[in-house]
């Protein structure tokens, strides 16, 4: 089985901003493989090799392709390299051998991930390579995403169980992810707070976007809640508020629409 469907991105501007939750609703359809979380490895490797060949091709790479196109092999030709866009496309078939084509051998006609490290310029390199493909970005209320992290055990090991690293990452990605929202088409911004506070418009809103039937998705999804971790969300102590009170956090969380105020 050949994979046929385009492909669906969840990412969401930090942890705990329920990403999880969109991914088990987009199975739930039996239509999409959300594979899960990759460390961010996946396209950070990408993004280097395809910004530092598109400046090597620019500056070495066409020069010499275009001499060798014209006098052949005995030329000044050290830095031979195929076009920018085979690049692109050798970037592209590697998602799809790696990720769509394991999907389709289960059974599904559609693939994407999910990823929680990642921000705007992935967005755009997804949308670069699959112009097609739909992206749902996932934002949270700082203060409630922070309390939730709080009640993990890789609080300790992502962020040093420092309130101020996990806002970092909070604020640049979650506002980064958004500004593509207006820059790159088929990208719909969900805030977590309206997922939960009215499932049926949030899927309704989920399943025009990428394309498949309202009734196919199955909201026990939403109302089974896990948490992958045996802790409860933690209260804010004094370190966290004082986090939250940074200007560059409630910058980001005024933007999108959260209110900071104690």
């Amino acid at each position: 089985m050949q994979p046929d469907g385009l492909p669906v991105f969840v990412l969401a501007g930090g942890s705990r901003s329920g990403s999880t939750l969109v991914q088990r609703l987009l199975l739930s359809t039996g239509e999409i493989m959300v594979w899960g979380e990759h460390a961010g490895i996946l396209l950070e490797s990408m993004q280097r090799m395809l910004a530092g060949m598109r400046d090597w091709v620019d500056l070495k790479g066409a020069h010499h392709l275009e001499r060798f196109s014209r006098e052949g092999w005995n030329a000044w030709i050290p830095n031979v390299n195929p076009p920018y866009e085979a690049f692109i496309a050798g970037a592209r078939a590697a998602l799809v051998k790696s990720l769509a084509v394991p999907a389709a051998r289960m059974g599904y006609r559609r693939w994407g991930f999910k990823e929680t490290r990642y921000n705007g310029a992935a967005a755009a390199l997804l949308k670069t390579l699959f112009p097609a493909s739909s992206i749902i970005v996932l934002v949270r209320h700082p203060g409630d995403a922070l309390r939730s992290i709080k009640g993990t055990s890789w609080y300790a090991s992502d962020y040093g169980a420092r309130p101020e690293a996990f806002l970092a990452a909070w604020v640049a990605n979650s506002s980064s992810l958004a500004a593509s929202a207006s820059q790159l088409g088929g990208v719909l911004v969900l805030r977590y707070e309206d997922l939960i506070a009215d499932p049926n418009k949030a899927v309704a809103m989920i399943a025009e976007h990428v394309g498949i039937e309202r009734h196919r998705f199955d909201q026990a999804a939403i109302a089974t809640r896990l948490r992958g971790t045996g802790l409860e969300a933690a209260p804010l102590d004094a370190d966290d508020r004082a986090a939250l009170a940074a200007s560059e956090v409630r910058q980001a969380a005024d933007a999108l629409g959260y209110d900071l105020a104690p």
